[in-house]
């Protein structure tokens, strides 16, 4: 082989390699703050988080417990991004701060993903994530959260929710024994919603979709819109339980839980 070219080789797997250990290197910047808050009943939980994934979930114990973990490719990305936590009386409140300089200059900010630990009573009074899939697992208490870009999914629940996607599915599976629930407001955008709640529910339900089918399990039929999409009003059982889905681009599914 020409001796040029089995330099130029040499180099280019040199450089390569310097690459990708750099690469390597930058990834190792995963770091984790853990926090905990002691409650008592009445229990409330607030997070706004720009960039990374949520998951929440319920223990016994009367102790809001937040795990966040920051990745970040270089040590300026990971030294842009501050995590405050705080408590007022019986609410927790976490956010996600990014320095101004990280969007004037486009420059790639550190993803936070959290891990919550909450009472099974806690409420969650105001969840947001811009970019981020959304977890939450049997929660009793009030559920009031907002995604923009990914799917929310949320199981065993009994309480109240108000839930709203713009860019993401909505999964949502109440659990089958439960009689007290007031409301239930799902919206998405550009998603498909699928409600699982109890079949001895009393419920009256509003459906809405633009672009998409209406199914039910509790034998209420959608109807075609005038201009386009499917819309459905229906009482189950006695009536009761307000459910309002609303999606623009995607379907909506109402089932029986399990």
């Amino acid at each position: 082989m020409n001796k040029i070219i089995k330099n130029s080789l040499l180099s280019l797997v040199i450089f390569t390699s310097s690459i990708s250990l750099s690469l390597q290197v930058a990834a190792q910047i995963n770091e984790t703050v853990e926090k905990s808050f002691e409650v008592t009943n009445d229990s409330a939980f607030s997070l706004n988080n720009i960039n990374g994934a949520v998951v929440i979930k319920s223990w016994p114990e009367n102790t809001i417990k937040v795990l966040a973990t920051v990745r970040a490719e270089t040590q300026e990305s990971y030294d842009d991004v501050t995590i405050n936590m705080v408590q007022h009386g019986q609410k927790v409140s976490v956010k996600t701060d990014y320095k101004e300089k990280v969007y004037r200059q486009n420059r790639q900010a550190a993803r936070v993903d959290y891990q919550i630990w909450l009472p099974a009573d806690a409420n969650l009074s105001d969840i947001e994530l811009i970019n981020g899939d959304l977890s939450i697992e049997n929660i009793a208490g009030e559920v009031d959260v907002e995604v923009v870009n990914g799917s929310i999914k949320a199981t065993q629940l009994s309480g109240n929710s108000e839930i709203s996607a713009v860019n993401g599915s909505v999964n949502v599976d109440y659990k089958a024994h439960v009689d007290d629930i007031e409301s239930i407001e799902i919206e998405t955008v550009n998603g498909r919603i699928e409600l699982f709640i109890p079949q001895s529910i009393n419920a009256n339900v509003s459906a809405d979709t633009m672009h998409g089918s209406i199914k039910t399990a509790f034998g209420l039929t959608a109807k075609k819109s005038t201009f386009s999409g499917h819309n459905l009003r229906g009482e189950i059982g006695s009536g009761g339980t307000k459910i309002d889905l609303d999606s623009i681009n995607g379907s909506i599914k109402l089932l029986k839980s399990e």
